[in-house]
């Protein structure tokens, strides 16, 4: 029942992110990062590295690839109680937007979906942000921050 529900909630995530769905170019397939089971577009690249978000150095791992024009990423982060979440949401919402190069006046805060059939999962953040790319080209990335238990999602 778990996978079903994250499943149906990432695919709306997905459809946010990808509003080009129907396109050829795009090739869906499950993938799996720490609890979470969800669906990308094409083959993803995996890596891990080590960051430094809310002072605390962590390991943040990563499942993402590029298709049709778009980056379509999830990002996990464990933290030691699910307390820390909400502070580490913060400090990645903070330089998720530093990196997207956005304005308080690009920002737009969404209504984050709700998870009722997974108790012990919940969105702590969910926005819309134009930037620039650090080559100078404009952005557009649909954010959102889940958490489950002691795991941070970034999509």
């Amino acid at each position: 029942m778990r996978r079903l529900t994250w499943r149906r909630a990432l695919g709306y995530c997905a459809l946010a992110v990808a509003l080009c769905a129907c396109s050829p170019a795009l090739n869906w397939r499950h993938v799996i990062l720490g609890s979470l089971r969800f669906t990308l577009p094409c083959k993803p690249d995996q890596a891990e590295r080590d960051v430094v978000l809310g002072g605390v150095r962590r390991t943040l791992s990563m499942r993402g690839c590029e298709a049709d024009g778009a980056l379509f990423a999830v990002s996990r982060i464990e933290v030691a109680s699910a307390s820390d979440a909400a502070v580490l949401v913060q400090s990645w919402r903070a330089a998720a937007l530093a990196a997207l190069q956005a304005t308080p006046a690009t920002i737009e805060h969404l209504t984050p979906p709700s998870y009722r059939g997974v108790p012990d999962a919940h969105a702590l953040a969910w926005l819309r942000a134009t930037g620039r790319q650090p080559q100078g080209d404009d952005v557009q990335a649909p954010l959102g921050w889940l958490v489950v238990g002691r795991e941070v999602f970034h999509l």
